[in-house]
């Protein structure tokens, strides 16, 4: 009898949890809805998921109650439907599968590598609450598959919060913004529109719209380097195309220059080829293959420092054909390298 007893105890866990999981599905879909403005009313409600008025209003009091709504949700008489009186509240979420709670452990790794700015504790905190009510076994299963993989990259750089926070309101409001930023040991005062903060290798840049008459134009600034930051009373309309992956044509670095380039560079080496046809460098790429084991590399990109840098990096294996100024640049580089052996006696 214990036994029978025992596996009644199980199916109504199992039943339990089942019906958690269709109400947090259903409150998922409330919160998108409300969100999105569309004034859902307890009649969308029922319809939607073909429930009763009952079990609605049972949704909304654990909307309200267990997942924090309760100072932001309204009704609207004349709408005759819901909404949030705080447009940027959104109910936190929760993990319903191993692989969700698996996918999450992994990237809270990966956001080890943006440590030192306030978007990485953020995000900690995010994944805290989400993991909350996570089963141990889950959990143990999580932890024992996020230690066989690994992330790698350059530690990132301290950014001060205060730099952070004002950048964060900035771009919010739409507001321009002056600073110092200090370089080669100068200090230049900068007057900007702050478009969007970019993630590379370590480095968080501002990127955005120089206003200064002598400087106008797209700029980039390492953040680590800005200090002083004031808000402006003034502010901008952001352009429909301001984001950097508009204007960047490869992915070579953090640049965008003036002029674009064909590029045609000469492969010499069976595992560079490899290397490189691993990588969508530019969306246009295409490789053609020689008898001798070499390969033509052709791509267009306005990345042209980066791209020098690429070529001089992989050394004795490639050799730039085109464009003029890629290979007079490269020679240049070449040349000074032997210079400095000989100076140097090596």
């Amino acid at each position: 009898m214990a036994k029978i007893g025992k596996n009644k105890s199980s199916n109504k866990n199992k039943k339990d949890t089942k019906e958690s999981l269709a109400t947090y599905r259903r409150i998922i879909w409330y919160d998108e809805q409300i969100a999105a403005g569309n004034y859902p009313g307890v009649k969308t409600f029922m319809d939607k998921f073909e429930i009763s008025e009952a079990t609605v209003h049972r949704d909304l009091q654990a909307l309200r109650g267990d997942f924090q709504a309760e100072s932001f949700l309204q009704y609207d008489r004349y709408k005759g439907g819901y909404y949030y009186t705080s447009p940027t509240f959104r109910i936190p979420g929760m993990l319903t599968t191993e692989r969700q709670i698996i996918s999450a452990t992994l990237m809270s790794n990966l956001l080890e590598m943006i440590k030192g700015t306030p978007i990485y504790t953020k995000a900690i905190e995010v994944f805290t609450n989400l993991s909350s009510n996570i089963d141990q076994n889950s959990k143990l299963t999580a932890k024992k598959l996020s230690n066989r993989i690994l992330f790698l990259g350059m530690n990132p750089v301290d950014v001060e919060n205060e730099t952070w926070s004002k950048l964060e309101e900035a771009m919010t409001k739409n507001c321009y913004i002056t600073f110092d930023y200090e370089k080669n040991g100068n200090t230049y005062k900068v007057t900007m529109a702050p478009y969007q903060l970019i993630y590379y290798n370590g480095m968080w840049t501002l990127y955005g719209n120089r206003t200064e008459p002598d400087y106008k134009g797209i700029k980039f600034f390492n953040l680590t380097i800005i200090k002083n930051i004031r808000l402006r009373k003034e502010t901008f309309t952001l352009p429909d195309d301001f984001s950097y992956d508009k204007h960047a044509i490869g992915n070579f670095g953090r640049h965008i220059g003036e002029k674009t380039f064909k590029f045609k560079l000469k492969i010499t080496a069976p595992w560079v080829i490899d290397y490189a046809k691993t990588y969508k460098w530019s969306p246009d790429q295409k490789f053609k293959q020689l008898k001798n084991s070499c390969a033509i590399m052709e791509f267009t990109s306005n990345q042209y420092y980066p791209v020098l840098d690429w070529v001089l990096e992989k050394g004795q294996f490639c050799i730039p054909l085109e464009p003029k100024e890629l290979v007079k640049d490269w020679k240049q580089n070449v040349l000074k390298m032997m210079e400095n052996i000989k100076n140097e006696n090596l």
